[in-house]
């Protein structure tokens, strides 16, 4: 295993759709793509990676935070092709993205999902993150109803919990609809 990480830019952005859309197929999956990896005024930082194994490329992966939360990391748009899967490869992803963001200086690293991505929950689980179910007023009920945020510390404190604050996920799930 040989990886290598290059960051998405306008020469390679082409690949990185197809490589997001084929992980994750949408009905409008490149824009929706594109909105997500671009400067967001509510985010602080955006950054994401298309994941290579010798010269051929395998998957995504990207870190983003919140202004309103600037100590937190999220994972953001991480996959690896089906044919890639299982064979380590998610693992060492994930341990690029919780090293960059230690380098990056944020105390936490955090990811949201539900139920239907069995295989990153566990991946997550053998990771040590913390789980814990998203509920939040302002939120729909399909979102309260099945998202769950994992959290790890990159400090020696144990991990801050979530605790339901709010995230706009209403609102970033109806643009993929």
């Amino acid at each position: 295993m040989n990886l290598k990480y290059v960051e998405v830019d306008s020469n390679n952005l082409e690949l990185a759709v197809n490589i997001q859309n084929t992980i994750f197929p949408l009905e409008d999956g490149r824009q929706n793509y594109i909105e997500g990896i671009t400067n967001d005024p509510y985010r602080k930082e955006m950054v994401n990676y298309i994941v290579y194994d010798n010269e051929i490329p395998i998957g995504v992966v990207g870190l983003y935070s919140y202004n309103e939360y600037p100590r937190d990391a999220w994972l953001s748009w991480f996959g690896v092709l089906q044919e890639y899967r299982q064979k380590g490869y998610g693992s060492k992803i994930f341990d690029f993205f919780e090293n960059l963001a230690l380098k990056k200086g944020y105390t936490s690293i955090r990811v949201y999902t539900d139920d239907e991505f069995d295989k990153a929950i566990l991946l997550y689980e053998k990771k040590k993150m913390v789980k814990e179910f998203y509920k939040n007023a302002l939120e729909s009920e399909e979102i309260n109803n099945g998202t769950i945020i994992y959290s790890k510390s990159l400090t020696k404190k144990q991990a801050e919990k979530w605790n339901n604050k709010f995230l706009g996920l209403t609102a970033q799930s109806e643009k993929e609809k």
